[in-house]
């Protein structure tokens, strides 16, 4: 078992979907005595998304359930990360809610079968520190997020509202990535931008938070881990075991910081300082969770309606609780039982 590590943040956050190993074959379903092994996709791999993948993967929590996750090929977040799911040579990841919607809506062809990314952090947004004339949320002219159908894309149309300011005065601009609009950020093209937090640590002298989302909710569906419904159908074991060995890595990032610190400081190649301080905050705010939580579902969901989207999620097919691991949440907006 071998991890994609990336020398620099900047490196990883580049990575394109081109990076996929087409040779991926699900295999048979899930057996701890001969595991399957796959690769899995997650939005932005080089941000906080991708530790509770990285502590599964090298603690054997996904193993000692049957599945090998050989690579975390990182997506480029939005609609990206879900062309690489679909695209068949990556049976299951981590993909933006909002995407999701977007995609399909109905549940038609995908299921959402676990939790992920259940809170706003890391979704801060940061000037340039040499920059005087950005210092609160209403100075914001040029505001940069990555893709449409992004989180980060729900995220600039939801803040302003809450925070009270008219949206019509602020020009949003889609960057293609978390990479490029830190690109566009540092050649001033753009007021503020999402900053990778683990860069923010590294680099507080040159960047000032104008923007922290969970200073504005507490709860936001990032991402989700899912996969289509053919695949869930057919390979329900690794499903599970996808899913027990994520929510056994949350409890193990809460009960070790400092581990899954390390864990990610050799993924990212950043000083362990730095990834102690990401994990930590990530952790203390209940940034992940392995099961169903309302309150993140209804926010995002407000998010996708604020982009003047029409697409209204069939909840009880979308969201598919067969596969949680045991005693995890599972309550998504409306009367599923029925």
């Amino acid at each position: 078992m071998h991890l994609r590590r990336a020398t620099s943040i900047m490196a990883a956050l580049t990575l394109s979907t081109a990076l996929v190993a087409c040779g991926s074959d699900p295999g048979p379903d899930a057996d701890p005595a001969n595991p399957v092994t796959i690769d899995v996709t997650v939005s932005a791999a080089a941000e906080i998304y991708s530790i509770p993948w990285l502590v599964a993967q090298q603690q054997g929590l996904f193993e000692k359930h049957g599945v090998i996750v050989e690579n975390i090929v990182p997506g480029k977040g939005g609609s990206a990360t879900m062309r690489t799911l679909l695209d068949g040579n990556i049976p299951i990841g981590e993909v933006s809610y909002p995407s999701i919607v977007q995609a399909d809506a109905a549940g038609s062809e995908l299921r959402i079968v676990g939790g992920g990314t259940q809170g706003p952090y890391p979704m801060n947004f940061y000037a340039l520190a040499s920059n005087p004339n950005i210092n609160t949320i209403e100075d914001v002219r040029r505001w940069a997020y990555t893709r449409p159908n992004s989180a980060s894309d729900a995220l600039t149309r939801l803040l302003p509202s809450i925070a009270g300011v008219d949206p019509s005065r602020i020009e949003r601009v889609a960057s293609g990535g978390i990479g490029e609009g830190f690109a566009l950020l540092e050649a001033g093209n753009v007021d503020i931008a999402l900053v990778p937090s683990i860069v923010a640590e590294q680099r507080p002298e040159d960047f000032k938070l104008i923007v922290s989302s969970p200073d504005y909710m507490s709860r936001f569906l990032q991402s989700t881990i899912t996969t289509t419904k053919d695949y869930a159908a057919s390979n329900p074991g690794v499903v599970r075991a996808i899913n027990a060995g994520y929510t056994e890595a949350v409890a193990s990032i809460e009960a070790d910081p400092v581990a899954a610190a390390q864990i990610y400081a050799n993924y990212t190649g950043f000083d362990v300082e730095s990834a102690t301080a990401v994990v930590e905050r990530a952790s203390s705010v209940g940034t992940w969770g392995g099961g169903f939580d309302t309150a993140s579902v209804e926010s995002a969901q407000d998010g996708v309606e604020a982009s003047g989207s029409d697409r209204v999620p069939n909840f009880c097919t979308l969201f598919d609780p067969e596969f949680l691991a045991e005693g995890v949440e599972n309550d998504v907006p409306g009367d599923c039982d029925s």
